[in-house]
């Protein structure tokens, strides 16, 4: 958990229904798991599930707030190269695969892929832009969005097709990739 509230009791009835939902998420769809399911896994009462969650959907969006917000600040302590960026990004979903394969079948209004390419672009297309000199300011923009696209695609594959790939194996082959479609990024 990367935001965690002030007070204790409510720290701990997060980590709890984190801790329980992503269990459930193993198993099944986020469709298909219910709040008492949740409250019954995770030893709180539903009444304390709905003073924070309308249901297990607002549950999963603040779960890619909190994982929005650990990627960041995993980021924000990389130079802007592809390289390390690529990396940090696979180890990061490795890390929490489970919650990044709903957010995968779960794709809707404040989706945490679509964040964290905006965030990417907010925070790297200025250097990506001066390691490119020679390309114009829109050529450094669809290179950007091409190699963040390539990343989604890599992560999506690996989960849903590969799931037993070593991230090792995974990062090796994201390098490789790159090394062959990008200039100087």
């Amino acid at each position: 958990m990367y935001v965690e509230p002030k007070d204790s009791r409510q720290r701990y009835t997060k980590q709890c229904l984190f801790s329980s939902f992503e269990r459930a998420l193993q198993d099944k769809p986020v469709s298909d798991i219910t709040v008492s399911e949740i409250c019954n896994d995770a030893g709180i009462s539903r009444k304390t599930f709905y003073k924070y969650y309308s249901d297990p959907f607002a549950l999963l969006l603040a779960m890619q707030d909190d994982l929005f917000a650990g990627l960041g600040e995993r980021l924000a302590e990389l130079p802007p190269d592809v390289y390390a960026i690529s990396s940090a990004i696979i180890d990061f979903v490795a890390e929490h695969r489970v919650v990044t394969k709903a957010v995968f079948e779960n794709r809707g209004e404040g989706n945490l892929i679509d964040r964290v390419l905006d965030q990417l672009y907010v925070t790297y297309h200025e250097s990506w832009e001066q390691a490119n000199p020679d390309m114009a300011e829109s050529d450094v923009e669809f290179l950007f969005h091409y190699v963040t696209s390539g990343w989604v695609g890599i992560v999506r594959l690996w989960l849903f097709k590969y799931p037993s790939m070593d991230v090792d194996e995974v990062k090796a082959r994201a390098d490789s990739l790159m090394k062959l479609t990008t200039p100087h990024a």
